[in-house]
């Protein structure tokens, strides 16, 4: 999973009009809603042997989610997501900028998602997430957005085997990666400031309290037996004692959120002196009478 560069000129605002109608229509639920069905929607094309999603499918898919298309904006819309051009979306760059964020919200989502327990297709269970989101006091639509199963049995309307199949991957009672980045995504344009948005992190999963997860930044290494790294268990001489350090190295401390990336910038182009210096005239020059002609006050 990629973050998502700003500087993309496929982040218009074609697209950024259709992230803002899907989470206008339901908030960050419906986001999370959206990307579920993407999904859901490609795996049932790939079971009837097609390449993935069409772009009557896609369109008719936002449609569904509040997206109203002007003149020629679903034609421009697929063809920005169909990199082949066979008629086909491309899901992992819909998907990338669908739940886009810059390297620092990307970050900050990552290292709430790093203490969560997971299963072993990388996914965490929605009664895991509740407890541990229970110790937050902002709380918000996470809750909501991943409280109920979104999905209904198909086993006891008679789907077959295949469909069975297809849905495994979307179990009602897990969140992915993406589902989890794509709820912060939608929370994250009511922070116009990175540092709001780590802040809003940091107070959503409790960094300032003793039971908060546990996020690595300053852990010591304990030994097998649990020893202390740092704990004394002998006798200590004065040599020995300026040969100690009395406490962890600064070196063992994240930081990461302390640093800014500088993307890179291309050089102007070198100046055209001859083109800036040469001026062209396309008119012959004025006779004399048409000089006097032209002076207002020839007649005084």
């Amino acid at each position: 999973m990629q973050w998502s560069d700003t500087n993309n000129p496929r982040e218009d605002s074609v697209f950024a009009r259709v992230k803002a109608a899907v989470r206008g229509g339901g908030g960050p639920k419906a986001v999370v809603e959206a990307l579920r069905q993407f999904r859901e929607l490609e795996d049932e094309q790939k079971l009837h042997g097609e390449k993935g999603v069409t772009h009557k499918l896609f369109i008719d898919l936002l449609r569904d989610f509040g997206m109203r298309f002007r003149d020629g904006e679903a034609d421009y819309l697929c063809t920005a997501f169909d990199d082949d051009g066979d008629g086909y979306i491309t899901s992992s760059r819909f998907v990338r900028h669908f739940t886009g964020l810059n390297l620092r919200r990307h970050k900050a989502v990552l290292r709430a998602w790093e203490v969560l327990p997971k299963n072993e297709r990388g996914e965490v269970s929605r009664g895991e997430l509740q407890e541990r989101y229970a110790l937050s006091g902002t709380r918000g639509d996470l809750s909501v957005t991943f409280a109920s199963p979104p999905r209904a049995a198909r086993d006891a309307q008679g789907a077959d085997a295949a469909d069975s199949a297809a849905a495994e991957p979307y179990d009602a009672g897990t969140v992915s990666l993406e589902e989890f980045l794509a709820f912060f995504a939608a929370v994250s344009v009511e922070f116009p400031l990175d540092e709001q948005f780590e802040l809003y992190m940091l107070r959503e999963w409790d960094a300032d309290v003793a039971t908060r997860p546990t996020m690595n930044e300053t852990r010591r290494d304990w030994g097998p037996d649990g020893v202390d790294p740092l704990a004394i268990t002998k006798p200590l001489f004065v040599q020995d004692a300026l040969n100690t350090a009395l406490g962890v190295s600064s070196k063992s401390y994240n930081f990461s959120h302390m640093q800014r990336v500088h993307p890179y910038v291309e050089p102007l182009p070198p100046l055209e002196r001859d083109y800036l210096s040469v001026t062209k005239r396309d008119f012959r020059p004025f006779s004399r009478d048409e000089r006097i002609a032209a002076n207002t006050l020839r007649h005084r």
